[in-house]
C-alpha cells in the first residue's frame, strides 16, 4: 500500500474516530441539559403546586385535577410512604400500588429536601422523570416522561452526524490536498533514492524551501554527491589495481578455501596452460604435486614457496593466506638461474684461463730460482715466462674492457670516423706478428666509407677481428676488409680471412664469453676467448648489429652493421 494511501486512510480514521467522539459528547451533553432543564421545570411546578394546596387534604380526585390542568402526572403520597393519589392510575387501582416510602425523591422529599429521580415506573411501565417535594401532609410529586428527551437527543444525532459527514467530507478533500502536498516531495525523494540505489548516480532531488521533506532532499543529494565521488574515486583505483594486475608479468591468482581459482591474471593462464580458470581446482592445473600442497597449506593459514619447472622453464611460486583462501605468486626464475650459470661459468673459466699462464709461469720460474740453467735455457725460460705473463695481462685487458662496456654507463662518443683508415690504423698497431706470419691487408675500395661510431671503440672491434683472423689465417694470405650502404641507412663492415672455416653448429656460439671453437689452437696462438664478445658488446653498444658467415675450408667472413647517424631536428 503506497504511504498516500495509507496516510489518508489514517487521517480519515482519526477524522472518524474524531466525528464520533464528538457526536457522542454532544449527545451526553445535551442529554443531560435536558434532563436539567426538565428537572428544574417540574421542581418549580411541584414548588408552586405543593404551595398551592398547602391546606388542602390530598386525595386522588385532587390529583386528578391538578395532572389534567398541568399536563403532568401528579402523586399524592403521605407520611407513611402510600400512595393516595396519582392522576394516571384509576381509584380502584390505587390500593394495589405499592408503597412509595423507599423511593429516593419520596425519601429526599420526606426529609424536607427537593428529590429528583429518573427511572421506568412499575406503575405506568414508562421512563419517568420524578420531582418531589414536601407538603404538610406528605409529599407532592411531579412526573413527566422524558421520551421526547431520547427524541430530541436521537433528532440531534442525526443532525450532528449530518453535519459531522460533510464536514469529514469536507477535511477529507482538504487531506487529499495535504497528502498530495506532503507525497510530492516526499514522492521525488523516493524515487531519487531509488535510482541511486539502482546505480544512477546521477539523480538529484534538488527540493526547495527549508521544511522538513526539502532538508531530507538537501540530505540525499548531498550523500548523493558523496557516493559518486567515492565511486569515482573507486572506479579510478579499481582500474589502476586491474591495469595493474592484469599487466603483471609475474602469474598472481586468488582461490577460495577449497583451492578453487577465483581470479588470475593473464600470465598466471600462461603458465597454467588455459584460460577461464574460475571455479577450476588449483591442484589440477600442475603436475608438481609440491605445488598444490604448498598452496592447500596456504589456503589453511600457513605461508609457503616452492621452486619447479614448468617444461624449460624454472618457476617460483609463493603463496600467502588471503581472507578465507590464499593468494599465489608465479614468478620465472629462468633467465635468473640462466645468469647464474652464465657466472659459475665465467668464474670457472677465468679461473682456468688465469690458471694455464700461471702454472706456466710459476713452471718456469722455479728453474730460473735454482740458478742451475745455461744461459739458453734461461733466455728460453725467461721468454716464457714473459710469454705467459703477457697473456695475463691481455686477458685482465679484456676483461675490464668487457665490463666496463656490459655495464651499461658507457656510452660511445660518435664522430664521423674513415673505415678504411680505421682499418689501415688498426692494422699497423698489430706489428710485427702480421709480418711475422706473412699476413697481409687487403682494404676494398668499397671501405671509403665515414661511420657515425666512436673512434676508439671501431679501432677495438677491427683490433679484435683482425687479432682474430691472424690467428686462423695461413702463411701468404690475406686478410680483407669490404663494407657498403644498405638501403636503410646502415652501413655493413666485413672482415673475411682465408683460415679452416667455423662450423654451422659452433656459429652462434662464437660470440659468447670464453667459446673456442678450437680450444686447444687457441689457446696456443695467444687467444683470451673474449675478443668476439667484445665486439659484440661494442657494436650492439652502438644499436648495430654483428654476425659471421663461414664454410669449412673456405675461410670466415665476420661483419657488423652500424646505424646512420641520427637526423637533426630543427
Amino acid at each position: 500500500m503506497k504511504f498516500r494511501t495509507r496516510l489518508f486512510l489514517g487521517m480519515l480514521a482519526v477524522l472518524l474516530a474524531g466525528l464520533f467522539v464528538l457526536v457522542w459528547l454532544a449527545q451526553m451533553e445535551l442529554r443531560a441539559q435536558l434532563e436539567e432543564q426538565y428537572r428544574e421545570e417540574l421542581a418549580r411546578a411541584a414548588a408552586v403546586t405543593a404551595t398551592a394546596l398547602h391546606d388542602r387534604a390530598l386525595t386522588d380526585a385532587l390529583a386528578d385535577s391538578v395532572g389534567e390542568s398541568a399536563g403532568l402526572r401528579v402523586t399524592f403520597i403521605s407520611m407513611d410512604g402510600t400512595v393516595v393519589g396519582d392522576s394516571d392510575v384509576d381509584e380502584a387501582a390505587l390500593r394495589r400500588v405499592e408503597n412509595h416510602g423507599d423511593r429516593p425523591e419520596v425519601r429526599a422529599a420526606l426529609s424536607g429536601q427537593v428529590g429528583a429521580a429518573t427511572r421506568a415506573s412499575e406503575t405506568v411501565s414508562r421512563r419517568l422523570l420524578y420531582v418531589a417535594v414536601p407538603h404538610s401532609a406528605g409529599v407532592v410529586r411531579l412526573a413527566r416522561p422524558i421520551d421526547d428527551v431520547r427524541t430530541a437527543v436521537t433528532r440531534s444525532r442525526r443532525l450532528l452526524i449530518a453535519g459531522g459527514g460533510l464536514a469529514l467530507l469536507t477535511a477529507a478533500a482538504f487531506s487529499l490536498l495535504l497528502i498530495s502536498y506532503i507525497s510530492r516531495p516526499l514522492g521525488r525523494v523516493r524515487e531519487t533514492a531509488r535510482a541511486i540505489a539502482a546505480g544512477d548516480l546521477s539523480r538529484r532531488v534538488r527540493a526547495r524551501g527549508s521544511d522538513d521533506f526539502a532538508n531530507l532532499g538537501h540530505a540525499i543529494d548531498q550523500m548523493a554527491d558523496q557516493l559518486e565521488r567515492t565511486v569515482f574515486d573507486l572506479s579510478l583505483e579499481k582500474g589502476d589495481l586491474a591495469a595493474l594486475f592484469e599487466g603483471l608479468e609475474d602469474g598472481v591468482a586468488v582461490v577460495d578455501e577449497a583451492c578453487a581459482v577465483t581470479r588470475a591474471n593473464p600470465a598466471f593462464e600462461r603458465w597454467a596452460g588455459r584460460r577461464g580458470l574460475e571455479g577450476v581446482r588449483f591442484g589440477t592445473l600442475f603436475r608438481d604435486p609440491r605445488i598444490g600442497e604448498t598452496v592447500a597449506a596456504a589456503a589453511a593459514g600457513e605461508a609457503g614457496s616452492c621452486e619447479s619447472s614448468i617444461g624449460d622453464r624454472t618457476l617460483l611460486m609463493s603463496a600467502q593466506p588471503y581472507g578465507r583462501g590464499a593468494v599465489v605468486l608465479m614468478r620465472d626464475l629462468t633467465q635468473l638461474r640462466q645468469l647464474e650459470g652464465v657466472r659459475r661459468d665465467f668464474v670457472a673459466n677465468v679461473s682456468h684461463e688465469l690458471k694455464t699462464p700461471l702454472t706456466g709461469i710459476l713452471g718456469f720460474a722455479e728453474p730460473l730460482a735454482e740458478g742451475d740453467l745455461p744461459p739458453e735455457q734461461t733466455k728460453l725460460f725467461a721468454e716464457r715466462i714473459e710469454a705467459n705473463a703477457r697473456r695475463m695481462r691481455d686477458l685482465l685487458n679484456d676483461l675490464l674492457d668487457l665490463a666496463r662496456v656490459e655495464s651499461g654507463t658507457w656510452e660511445p662518443v660518435r664522430s664521423a670516423v674513415r673505415l678504411d683508415e680505421s682499418a689501415r690504423s688498426t692494422w699497423a698497431s698489430l706489428a710485427p706478428v702480421p709480418e711475422d706470419r706473412r699476413v697481409h691487408l687487403r682494404v676494398a675500395e668499397s671501405a671509403a666509407l665515414a661511420v657515425d661510431a666512436d673512434p676508439d671503440s671501431l679501432h677495438h672491434i677491427f683490433h679484435n677481428l683482425f687479432d682474430n683472423a691472424l690467428r686462423f689465417s695461413p702463411p701468404g694470405s690475406e686478410i680483407e676488409v669490404h663494407a657498403r650502404q644498405e638501403g636503410d641507412g646502415h652501413t655493413v663492415v666485413e672482415v673475411r680471412d682465408r683460415g679452416p672455416g667455423i662450423a654451422r653448429q659452433h656459429q652462434e656460439r662464437v660470440f659468447e664469453r670464453f667459446y673456442r671453437v678450437d680450444a686447444a689452437r687457441d689457446r696456443e696462438s695467444g687467444g683470451t676467448g673474449l675478443g668476439l664478445s667484445i665486439v659484440k658488446h661494442l657494436v650492439v653498444a652502438h644499436g648495430g648489429e654483428v654476425g659471421v658467415r663461414s664454410e669449412l675450408g673456405e675461410g670466415s667472413t665476420f661483419w657488423f652493421a652500424l646505424p646512420p647517424p641520427p637526423t637533426s631536428q630543427s
